[in-house]
């Protein structure tokens, strides 16, 4: 499937087919929904923005089926793509995905908030070709009991690229000390006059807020949904449009356990 986008706005789409190509013309300002799921296995995805556009994509999945997502970017001259990968589902889920920032003031922000019922693997990259150019990766996971998460992020400058910015944060919160987490954050710099940097956590739940919110009348399953709500619910935020905004903090709240 391809869309051609060239109006300005919000849309939403069901994946149905095993690829998906996205086109956002020449100064065109989109905001996208894209929700699948795992009946097709794999999925290719190619995403392209021309000089002067902009988009706002969140890929939702909706089903519990085994999926691979392989997903490349090509980001032109002042142009802005935001990505958002929301995984609440139960399915084990591997994806890949590159993002090249190809001309001056191209800006990739690439976000994720993930929980881990069995296995979520994610590889990431950032790579700038071009000076001033400018890549942030937000990622957000919560691991349950006997679950498996991994987050390589890579952040690479290449030679010539100067003047560029490469950011990432990941955060983790496991449930039990039963648990296969891994972080791997990289930076691959090639370029001297550039500003980039690295930061992650993860570690359980802080017992003594556990114990405070308990002592409130919460239950311990609903404390640990209050705790977890600060990792995921922030990827609700990513549009304007108030009916998804709704259904994805109504689901992210069931799904942490808020109203066991």
């Amino acid at each position: 499937m391809k869309l051609n986008i060239k109006n300005d706005g919000f849309m939403e789409y069901t994946l149905e087919d095993k690829t998906l190509d996205i086109y956002v013309e020449k100064g065109t300002h989109a905001s996208l929904y894209v929700s699948y799921n795992g009946k097709n296995n794999v999925i290719s995805s190619n995403i392209a923005l021309e000089q002067d556009a902009s988009l706002t994509l969140m890929m939702k999945n909706d089903g519990d089926e085994d999926v691979e997502l392989i997903q490349q970017a090509e980001v032109q001259k002042d142009a802005s793509l935001t990505v958002a990968y929301c995984e609440l589902n139960k399915g084990n889920t591997n994806v890949k995905a590159k993002y090249y920032l190809l001309e001056s003031g191209a800006f990739a922000q690439i976000k994720s908030a993930c929980i881990a019922d069995k296995k979520k693997d994610f590889t990431i990259q950032c790579i700038h070709e071009c000076p001033y150019t400018t890549g942030l990766m937000e990622n957000y996971a919560v691991v349950k009991d006997k679950a498996s998460y991994r987050m390589e992020a890579t952040g690479k400058i290449e030679k010539g690229a100067h003047d560029s910015a490469s950011h990432q944060t990941t955060r983790v919160l496991t449930m039990s000390e039963k648990h296969n987490s891994e972080v791997l954050p990289v930076l691959l710099i090639d370029e001297n006059e550039v500003k980039a940097s690295h930061a992650t956590t993860l570690g359980q739940p802080d017992e003594n807020q556990l114990y405070y919110l308990q002592t409130r009348g919460l239950s311990r399953s609903q404390a640990l949904g209050l705790l977890t709500l600060g990792y995921l619910l922030p990827i609700s935020e990513l549009f304007d449009n108030e009916e998804i905004k709704e259904k994805l903090k109504n689901e992210i709240e069931k799904k942490v356990g808020l109203y066991a």
